[in-house]
């Protein structure tokens, strides 16, 4: 069986890819992130409103610690892209930007099932209002 961090990685190059059948394969049937279950279709979905606005948007792997026995992945993300449209309900002014997310990613059985993630909105704020 592959390690979490393998697995890690080939579900953040599947989002970069955009591969969510793959990814769907990666991420139990009903995923819980931020103490909310969703299923796996619908967890996607929630992914595809920060990817489909800027399609060139790219998840960076910059602090990645992996505990087997405790079946926990915790990350740090740098993300970065130019939105196009609308963006996390900010409107795009052209600019590319960069957000950091720490995410704690808990398995089960190979699969994500549990998300807890915090993202820099105030970061994201500052880089989309028009100076």
């Amino acid at each position: 069986m592959p390690s979490l961090t393998q697995i890690y990685k080939t579900y953040i190059q599947a989002i970069n890819d955009r591969d969510w059948s793959l990814v769907t394969n990666l991420v139990h049937p009903t995923v819980t992130w931020n103490q909310k279950a969703y299923p796996a279709q619908e967890y996607i979905t929630l992914m595809t409103r920060a990817t489909d606005p800027a399609p060139d948007l790219k998840f960076n792997i910059d602090i990645l610690l992996a505990d087997e026995e405790e079946q926990i992945v915790s990350v740090r993300l740098l993300i970065r892209g130019t939105p196009e449209r609308e963006f996390l309900g900010l409107k795009p002014n052209g600019k590319s930007v960069e957000i950091v997310e720490h995410v704690f990613y808990k398995f089960a059985e190979g699969k994500i099932k549990e998300v807890k993630t915090v993202i820099d909105m105030d970061g994201l704020r500052n880089q989309m209002v028009d100076a």
